[in-house]
């Protein structure tokens, strides 16, 4: 007799699996090739909100990249919550504006403090997790890429302002994306609109920059379909039918992810008018923490590996173990979770061999469609998934001719 996960994987190599007009072959024959061990999801793509973009990477004979897109079910319309992904754009334009305040001689490493002044504001007199004792724009980046640290993102918006945050990103010709909310605390819509006051000091303790309360006034519409999602969602400890409106949430498509990512990571592809206010060190700084494990930081620290193992932040090839990733695989990435969905946006560097390529992926794993009862398939479905789609499309990149090996020293930045 056939078992039942057996004729399930059968069906999905002769009938195929759901797929759309402009999906990459190469890339549908790899997500099929997930159907062994994955078969619930590559036989019903749609039931998982799957989308992927695969970008190879060649190099001319300048070093130059040259881009080769993939994708698989992307639609940029299509809503999914962006959870902690979001952190990464603030984390850039953190020293983006800060560039902007050269002349008053602030830095990532000078000290602030925030205040209060509308409710749902909390202050911040200092940060025990850094080595100075000090809250700074630098030590909460580093704490948003490590370990996607909740709170450091909510002050590093309160420093961009809701307005600055989302006018900035459509300024660069990231026209979707909307950022609506601070994370993990629950605030109004206005309150959201309020931003701190902030003070910068230099190391004499003298004041250098007072950033007052800002309330934006900037339309933030809808603009992707979908938004109504699940079939119950708690509230106050109980189960309320109907889907969960996630038309007021944040909003940052997949296809505006990996091209946010790109742009850091290879900056030299940009137009000029499009450029980010970063200087080379801010990019050595980003490259770093972006690729930094948490076992590998001093200062946040981490000391609990079970908690905090290699794949807590990095679900592309290791976010379904606690093994080691390998020392010469880098992943310069953000990851999101929330809701069901798991979300990863990587650049994937093999310093051994010669490999380098962008991957960008989402899954929804909430089979019970009901939101907010931290019951969710990320265990069992979402991050073996994205894990082993992550070492398929690493396998096929190391078999993959290349005519000129990548020069990676630019993204070997100390530890």
């Amino acid at each position: 007799m056939i078992r039942p996960r057996i004729f399930l994987w059968l069906f999905i190599l002769i009938f195929g699996c759901e797929s759309k007009p402009n999906d990459s072959p190469l890339l549908r024959e790899i997500f099929q090739s997930l159907g062994e061990k994955l078969p619930e999801v590559v036989s019903d793509p749609g039931k998982y909100r799957i989308q992927i973009i695969y970008t190879q990477i060649d190099r001319n004979e300048n070093q130059s990249p040259v881009f080769t897109t993939h994708s698989f079910r992307l639609d940029t319309t299509q809503y999914f919550y962006p959870a902690s992904t979001v952190k990464f754009p603030a984390a850039v334009l953190a020293l983006d504006k800060l560039a902007r305040y050269g002349s008053l001689g602030i830095t990532k490493d000078s000290k602030l403090t925030i205040g209060t002044g509308y409710s749902g504001m909390t202050p911040v007199d200092g940060d025990s997790t850094s080595e100075s004792g000090n809250a700074t724009i630098g030590h909460y980046i580093k704490k948003i890429l490590v370990a996607s640290d909740n709170d450091a993102f909510n002050r590093i918006y309160e420093f961009l302002g809701q307005e600055h945050l989302n006018q900035r990103m459509w300024d660069l010709c990231y026209k979707d994306v909307r950022i609506r909310h601070r994370l993990s605390i629950f605030l109004s819509e206005e309150e959201n609109r309020h931003t701190n006051q902030i003070q910068f000091y230099d190391d004499q303790g003298r004041k250098m920059l007072d950033q007052p309360m800002v309330r934006s006034e900037l339309d933030l519409p809808v603009n992707a379909k979908g938004v109504q999602i699940g079939k119950g969602y708690m509230s106050d400890g109980e189960r309320v039918k109907g889907p969960l409106d996630f038309s007021k949430k944040n909003f940052y498509h997949l296809a505006e992810q990996q091209r946010f990512l790109r742009q850091v990571m290879f900056p030299e592809t940009v137009k000029k008018d499009q450029q980010l206010y970063l200087s080379k060190s801010d990019y050595r700084f980003l490259y770093q923490w972006l690729s930094t494990l948490p076992r590998e930081s001093q200062y946040p620290h981490y000391t609990d590996y079970d908690e905090y193992f290699d794949g807590y932040c990095k679900f592309f090839m290791v976010g379904d173990s606690k093994d080691h990733l390998p020392d010469h695989i880098r992943i310069f990435n953000k990851v999101g979770w929330a809701y069901g969905f798991l979300t990863d946006n990587a650049y994937i560097m093999d310093a051994e061999n010669g490999v380098e390529f962008f991957l960008s992926a989402v899954i929804y794993s909430n089979s019970n469609e009901t939101m907010n009862d931290d019951t969710y398939d990320y265990e069992t479905i979402g991050l073996p998934y994205l894990a082993e789609l992550g070492r398929k499309i690493y396998a096929y990149e190391l078999k993959r001719k290349r005519s000129i090996r990548p020069e990676f020293s630019r993204f070997m930045v100390k530890k």
